[in-house]
């Protein structure tokens, strides 16, 4: 008979005891066990918890009347909130942690999602939370994991009949999650990573169908500025065997504070000795929510509504090389087997010729800087193929399995320029 799975409820019982008990006991109610943690600082609980906030403070080698002492909130607050990391992590390692709610306002949402952020992918996570809507950014609070964030609609005070039924969705929702969790269990298909984006989805599709068929797991990621930096952090997991990483966008868009930037991009590489083909897909446009909100100096320029919250800019070609250069710099430290394979005719769907962001000069920008600026040690294939034409998508695919087959780098590029696939 399979054990009874625990739900983790996080709550600060000084303001939010009558929720968090209810929340508990419509879990409990499902059958499943409890742990109900007290993060708090100031006041006194109403209910009991079954984790106090003095041994959530203990956890984070301290005492709760040394955090009163120094009469500092901010500090007070971090600790404890690094004290409820460390023993939902220790739950989760043994075997105590199935799922994990959490119930606040702005303080108690930043503690309660900073321990969900500390948990695996995979893992229910749900934040019922007055700051799950509006204007707020929800980046900081879900990060690179798998968090469902619920709005409150009324504030986390008492029960009443709005917030009941809201409570009673939000417990209800996070067993069933609890109950019908599936651990994947280790197979047997190689799992390789690519990244994508809507205007480089025809490249992705095909690599995807002709890796699948050789027998190989194809995890897609969407570069929109956090799940890139998702699949790094998995990558350092050892969660794949390689890595096309073929839409870079995030990389042009961090050095222009657009919408879809991230920071620190291919760093993996120079930690991780991953099999990697790298290309550009995206480093052809800059993305903000539309021309009235961009920074002024874009404006004027060259654009392609997306949607209502999404505006593609034309980039100029120093802006292309200037992306083309970080990449470089990353790649040069890249410690295992990696090809980069560049598409001259445009690096996604608006990026061709007679369309709205061609931007050939920016492209050969980029083509040149690579061919001047990377590691000879690091095989570059320049085809006369757009990025999303199949026979790109071919070239990408060959080159990553024959990587995996562990042949080198240079071999594999020299056997297509021979057959005049690429220069």
């Amino acid at each position: 008979m399979e054990p009874t799975r625990t739900v983790v409820i996080v709550a600060t019982l000084d303001t939010k005891g009558q929720e968090a008990a209810f929340v508990r006991d419509q879990i409990a109610a499902w059958g499943l066990n409890t742990i109900l943690i007290d993060p708090g600082i100031l006041g006194t609980p109403s209910v009991e918890p079954d984790i106090s906030r003095y041994q959530v403070a203990e956890a984070a080698g301290t005492t709760l009347e040394a955090l009163l002492a120094q009469g500092k909130k901010g500090v007070a607050i971090a600790k404890q909130t690094e004290g409820l990391c460390r023993i939902v992590q220790e739950l989760y390692a043994q075997g105590k942690l199935d799922g994990i709610i959490s119930i606040g306002g702005g303080q108690g949402t930043s503690i309660g999602t900073a321990a969900m952020r500390a948990l695996p992918v995979g893992v229910p996570k749900l934040m019922l939370s007055t700051v799950a809507s509006g204007n707020f950014q929800f980046g900081p609070y879900v990060g690179t994991k798998d968090l469902c964030m619920m709005y409150s609609v009324t504030d986390v005070l008492g029960l009443n009949v709005i917030s009941r039924p809201i409570l009673r969705n939000a417990a209800n929702a996070i067993a069933g999650m609890a109950l019908r969790r599936q651990v994947e269990e280790e197979v047997s298909r190689p799992a390789i990573a690519v990244t994508m984006l809507g205007i480089t989805t025809p490249c992705v599709m095909r690599i995807k169908e002709r890796l699948e068929r050789l027998g190989y797991d194809v995890v897609p990621f969407h570069a929109n500025g956090t799940s890139g930096p998702a699949m790094e952090q998995l990558i350092e997991q050892n969660k794949f065997k390689g890595v096309i990483d073929l839409s870079v966008h995030e990389v042009i868009d961090h050095q222009h504070g657009g919408l879809a930037g991230a920071p620190h991009r291919l760093e993996v590489l120079t930690r991780v000795p991953i099999p990697a083909v790298v290309s550009v897909g995206g480093l052809d446009y800059l993305l903000f929510e539309s021309v009235q909100k961009a920074p002024e100096q874009y404006r004027a320029r060259a654009h392609m509504v997306h949607n209502a919250q999404m505006t593609c800019f034309a980039p100029t070609p120093d802006e292309m090389r200037a992306a083309a250069q970080e990449m470089i710099e990353r790649l040069n430290r890249a410690l295992g087997p990696t090809i980069v394979v560049l598409p001259r005719r445009g690096f996604s769907q608006p990026n061709r010729e007679g369309s709205e962001l061609y931007v050939p000069e920016g492209n050969q920008a980029v083509i040149k800087e690579f061919q001047t600026a990377l590691d000879p040690r690091i095989p570059l294939l320049v085809t006369d193929l757009h990025l999303n034409d199949p026979e790109f998508a071919d070239i990408v695919s060959d080159c990553l399995v024959q990587l995996l087959q562990g042949e080198a780098p240079d071999e594999i590029t020299g056997r297509f320029r021979a057959s005049g696939a690429a220069g």
